[in-house]
């Protein structure tokens, strides 16, 4: 604009950092503000507020590719750090705090989308005691919503804050918001993270009996969350617990779907996770013996697509050591992605089966 002779102004320069929110562009955001304040421009809420979105969108991003945690066969989780620095330096939350304090300073209206995004910039760092205080901030100024919760949640999820993130969850209960499929999503990711079994599956007991006018059901995430959760748990009850929610998952159509390319004989396990795989074959071997002995299926061989990877000698050890008596594999010459359970093998599980 300059270039043509025209001077920017309080509304063009609104529009640009909007746009540089909508991008993510949030190092070009911060220098239009302070441009703004070079100029003795007025920043008014809206063009605050695109600025600290542009901060919580590279924010989610950055976690995503910093923050992962991969499941070790046997139980627990690993932490696999991003290698790339740039993903360590920028303290994003950090400058989005600043910029809720300047529009306190500055007697700029904070309103819910302020909070909200805020919070939503911490709990991608995991800066769970920081969500907190937004929390505590937005509640003198308006009343915090679904978004803001959710967000504080995921905080204390990445924090492993089990505690604080129930909390904020009854929370929003008590004012009047009923959580939905991501909240809830959240707190269960925070039980996972900090090795609450119980509380992980009451959580999916509840959302299994929510009133279907409030549209909460639990999908893929949920069951894998539960799933890893209860697979880590100590003792035959969460082994149960865990087979008990495969099994709901199932006559929901969350997996193992009847439309899917799965028959009775052959199953991809491949695209599931290690504690999904591994219930998912002491449900599907159930299944198949129960179905055998009320003449319903004849038996034949049995493959289970893992692909070539971890997942396939992962699978051969569950089917070995925990099925019983114990079910042994081959790998087709042609198809090393493949699992094959023989007809006699099968035959001899079945059998050992008891009523």
């Amino acid at each position: 604009m300059k270039e043509k002779g025209i001077e920017p102004n309080e509304v063009s320069y609104g529009v640009a950092v909007s746009a540089c929110g909508n991008g993510g562009q949030w190092e070009k955001a911060l220098e239009l503000l302070e441009q703004m304040r070079k100029e003795n421009m007025k920043i008014n809420t809206i063009t605050y507020n695109s600025a600290i979105a542009a901060l919580a969108k590279a924010a989610r991003s950055e976690s995503r590719q910093q923050r992962r945690y991969d499941y070790k066969p046997g139980g627990g989780w690993s932490k696999v750090e991003s290698s790339n620095p740039a993903y360590n330096d920028n303290d994003l939350w950090k400058k989005a705090l600043d910029l809720v304090d300047c529009m306190e300073k500055e007697g700029v209206r904070r309103d819910s989308f302020t909070f909200s995004s805020a919070i939503s910039t911490c709990g991608a760092a995991g800066r769970w005691q920081e969500s907190l205080d937004l929390i505590d901030a937005m509640k003198r100024v308006t009343k915090p919503n679904k978004i803001a919760y959710t967000s504080a949640i995921t905080a204390c999820a990445n924090s492993e804050k089990w505690e604080p993130a129930f909390e904020l969850f009854n929370d929003m209960k008590n004012d009047g918001l009923q959580p939905d499929l991501v909240a809830y999503n959240a707190l269960i990711n925070a039980g996972t993270m900090s090795n609450q079994p119980e509380q992980v599956f009451d959580l999916w007991v509840e959302m299994c009996n929510t009133d279907k006018r409030e549209k909460v059901s639990p999908d893929i995430v949920t069951l894998t969350e539960v799933i890893a959760t209860l697979d880590r748990g100590i003792g035959k009850i969460n082994r149960e617990r865990a087979d008990k929610v495969f099994a709901e998952a199932v006559s929901r159509g969350i997996i193992l779907k009847e439309d899917s390319l799965d028959s009775s004989w052959e199953v991809d396990l491949s695209r599931m996770s290690f504690p999904v795989a591994r219930t998912a074959c002491r449900f599907i071997f159930r299944r198949i013996a129960n179905a055998a002995k009320n003449g319903d299926l004849d038996v034949k061989d049995f493959s289970l697509i893992t692909g070539a990877s971890k997942m396939r000698e992962y699978v051969r050890e569950v089917l070995r050591d925990e099925l019983k008596p114990a079910v042994f594999c081959v790998v087709p010459k042609l198809e090393q992605g493949t699992l094959q359970v023989k007809e006699k093998v099968m035959r001899n599980y079945i059998a050992g089966q008891s009523d």
